[in-house]
């Protein structure tokens, strides 16, 4: 156990025992290798240790009484359906969604994307065709230019 993980145990009447996590903040926990998911990831991801990450042993469980049998899949059965209403303005919103109209992650038009240059490179640097060169012939990562040892 490194020291990140042991920062979330505190010692009680002499023992290790877990800290509240309502009262450890996210740098902690990232500290510590967990990784921020939803609740129902951590349900599955729970369930797949528990079968020793075989999804079908997931699928095929038989221990319906363990509190996260009915979550096993991943999915909520408790969630309500959705209304006709709901459904109807879904499906109204799909072509939408779709041409990636209202995106907010996207919401710049197809035409504004095409007026803007593809590359910050200075213009002088476009019109030669060249790229630039190292000077040096040390080995270099090609994703990044780090030096290879």
């Amino acid at each position: 156990m490194n020291g990140a993980q042991q920062a979330l145990l505190e010692k009680r009447d002499g023992s290790d025992v877990g800290r509240d996590p309502r009262k450890v903040n996210r740098e902690e926990l990232i500290a510590a290798g967990h990784q921020p998911k939803s609740p129902l990831k951590a349900l599955r991801l729970r369930c797949l240790d528990c079968c020793a990450d075989q999804p079908s042993e997931v699928r095929l469980c038989t221990a319906v009484r363990c509190a996260n049998w009915p979550f096993r899949l991943g999915t909520n059965p408790w969630r309500k359906e959705p209304t006709d209403a709901q459904r109807e303005r879904a499906r109204s919103l799909m072509p939408q969604r779709r041409a990636g109209v209202g995106n907010q992650r996207n919401a710049r038009s197809e035409n504004a994307m095409s007026e803007v240059a593809a590359t910050t490179l200075p213009a002088a640097k476009l019109s030669t065709g060249k790229t630039a060169v190292l000077q040096d012939q040390t080995p270099r990562c090609a994703t990044g230019g780090e030096v290879l040892r």
